[in-house]
């Protein structure tokens, strides 16, 4: 099921506006970018966006993705990724109980031609 969310959308807009919040991981994928943050941050429903020790993968509705390309982009351009855009974005969260954080992931897809 596409995700086309309000809590991911403000999780990825305040990293966005404020990205000492979050600390990038590089993966070694050049088409995904991997962020941690604080998991004191105010988050709405973390319970169903962050589950706890597991990993919560969808992707963003296309209509998501239209609305907010912008911000996407922003981040698509933080990755190595030359040859991928914004056809297909799939969002990973979870929450990483012992070390205190939230873990957000976007990977990037382009669709072949």
């Amino acid at each position: 099921m596409a995700t086309n969310s309000d809590s991911l959308y403000n999780v990825l807009y305040r990293i966005d506006n404020k990205p000492e919040m979050a600390r990038f991981n590089p993966l070694g994928y050049r088409n995904v970018l991997n962020m941690t943050f604080p998991d004191s941050t105010p988050v709405a429903n973390p319970e169903v966006y962050f589950p706890d020790n597991s990993l919560l993968v969808d992707r963003f509705a296309d209509d998501f993705v239209a609305k907010n390309g912008a911000l996407l982009g922003r981040f698509l351009a933080k990755t190595e990724a030359l040859d991928h855009g914004l056809d297909s974005v799939w969002v990973t969260t979870s929450h990483i109980v012992d070390q205190h954080e939230y873990m957000i992931e976007l990977t990037f897809e382009s669709s072949p031609m």
